[in-house]
């Protein structure tokens, strides 16, 4: 026959099995205890542990709650799977359900994650450079920046999702479907520019992609027109692109030249950029 253990030595490891102390270290701390012993407490003191408001087990600690949401919030655990192995590793087993009730009552929520733009290692210090040189611009030299950009238009819907509100009727509406067609409906690409006085003029590519041909034949056009347009001295201006090929080629750099721009100022833009460039609110 077993004898059972002293009270006082039950309670001592009923306190630390409350404090998520895991059975390794309880068994160095009481070395007479085995860990069968230890197994049964475990599973007799936690399942009568008192469930807190809302349900769910108590006896995750203040302290471990506290850890989890901090590893939550610097992205080292990413939900509720690893938080479930984090708990299994200390010695509490709790059902993903579980964890999701546990880090709902922590005050946590499924959201989508943000779409953004891939920055490589090497671009970022070279984005931060370019910021902080141009951070003390004063308004009427950010005035004389004409910003460009190319975007793709659907003929036909739109590449988002779309939404209605409904109550939960069962008869579909045609108002709560979106028509679609073979394929993807085709699309153009636009290329435009803004400038401090209001947009500039644009170019519709309806066949293939912007290649060299194609752009410097849209410098020639809408971007000479949007100067005169606005009155815009060419050999002022601070003139924005990307670092597309087509861009950044010798023709392309003859034609700048050629035109009266400096071109070392306009090849003066970091990689992977968009969002430096506030045109892109224009097309959204």
């Amino acid at each position: 026959m077993v004898c059972p253990l002293p009270v006082e030595l039950q309670n001592s490891i009923k306190s630390l099995l409350l404090r998520n102390t895991p059975v390794s270290v309880i068994r160095k701390r009481y070395p007479s205890v085995s860990l069968s012993t230890l197994t049964r407490y475990k599973k007799k003191f936690l399942s009568s542990a008192t469930l807190p408001a809302g349900g769910g087990p108590s006896f995750v600690s203040v302290s471990t709650q506290q850890y989890i949401a901090r590893m939550l919030r610097n992205g080292r655990q990413d939900g509720p799977k690893a938080v479930q192995e984090y708990l299994r590793s200390i010695e509490i087993d709790m059902s993903l359900s579980g964890v999701r009730k546990l880090l709902k009552r922590m005050g946590f929520k499924l959201r989508r994650k943000i779409k953004a733009n891939f920055i490589s290692k090497k671009n970022k210090p070279l984005r931060l450079a370019w910021a902080k040189k141009h951070q003390h611009l004063t308004v009427d030299q950010w005035r004389q920046w004409v910003f460009s950009d190319k975007t793709r238009i659907n003929l036909w819907g739109s590449d988002g999702n779309s939404y209605y509100w409904s109550d939960g009727g069962d008869i579909l509406q045609p108002y709560q479907t979106e028509p679609h067609v073979e394929g993807d409906g085709g699309s153009v690409l636009f290329w435009g520019c803004i400038t401090a006085n209001g947009p500039g003029y644009g170019t519709t590519v309806m066949d293939g992609s912007v290649d060299l041909t194609v752009y410097v034949d849209i410098l020639q056009t809408s971007l000479l027109d949007t100067l005169e347009y606005y009155d815009m001295d060419r050999n002022v201006i601070r003139f924005q692109q990307d670092n597309a090929t087509p861009h950044t080629s010798g023709i392309t750099q003859n034609w700048f030249s050629a035109n009266g721009f400096i071109f070392e100022t306009i090849r003066d833009w970091p990689a992977q950029s968009p969002d430096l460039n506030p045109i892109e609110h224009v097309w959204y």
